[in-house]
């Protein structure tokens, strides 16, 4: 495939080493001279050297013939700036952006980004499951759209169990989409009975995802 990678920084520069390895078709823009010379001798790519956002740079790398771009430099602003010029200006069928900051995602979504990354984000989720230990696992968050997934677990001692789905009186915008239930994964109705061990799969609002984590986890002090 024909792949643009804007930024070649520590995100960048391993993708480009991986991609050049396996025979794809690479053109890097990036504005530090130094890490051009690493990938000139280092990788098989077409090099730029300059900002993703420089029009001069796309009339040169026939951008028209490109598959995929991905806009990874730390700089929100030239990703979506890279973002607008790949998606809206040559119709490069398949964009990917970094986000540095969350809040930007919607910026880069508009921009004429299909997938975002947020390494942020990444790390967070991975330091908060490390923090829960087993108890908890976030599975995927989407800050700008107040939307998270969490799989819990039923402590062995947990208020819940013995409870009806029912009388659980779970919050309002929060789903439990299954249950890990008994060796096996089943979609629970009203009359489902929780017990110590369920692991259950939470979706909704971040809020009410959260404050029922903590309900769900919630223990009977004997």
């Amino acid at each position: 495939m024909r792949i643009t990678i804007i930024g070649a920084g520590d995100v960048g520069m391993p993708i480009i080493h991986y991609l050049s390895e396996r025979g794809h078709i690479l053109t890097v823009i990036e504005v530090d001279e130094n890490q051009c010379k690493h990938i000139a001798n280092h990788s098989d790519a077409a090099i730029f050297q300059g900002s993703g956002t420089d029009i001069e740079i796309w009339k040169n790398i026939e951008a028209d013939r490109m598959d995929i771009l991905m806009a990874l430099t730390n700089n929100d602003e030239t990703n979506i700036g890279a973002c607008e010029i790949a998606k809206k200006k040559y119709g490069i069928p398949s964009v990917i952006a970094r986000a540095r900051q969350p809040e930007n995602k919607p910026k880069l979504k508009e921009a004429g980004a299909d997938i975002i990354i947020c390494p942020a984000e990444d790390a967070r989720r991975t330091f908060l499951n490390a923090f829960e230990g087993f108890t908890a696992e976030t599975l995927c968050e989407y800050t700008g759209e107040n939307f998270k997934v969490i799989m819990v677990a039923v402590p062995p001692n947990g208020s819940i169990i013995g409870k009806s789905m029912k009388e659980a009186d779970l919050l309002e915008n929060c789903k439990i989409t299954s249950v890990l239930h008994n060796g096996a994964f089943e979609f629970p109705s009203e009359s489902f009975v929780f017990k110590g061990g369920d692991r259950i799969l939470l979706t909704g609002s971040t809020d009410s995802v959260e404050k029922t984590v903590e309900k769900l986890r919630n223990v009977e002090i004997i």
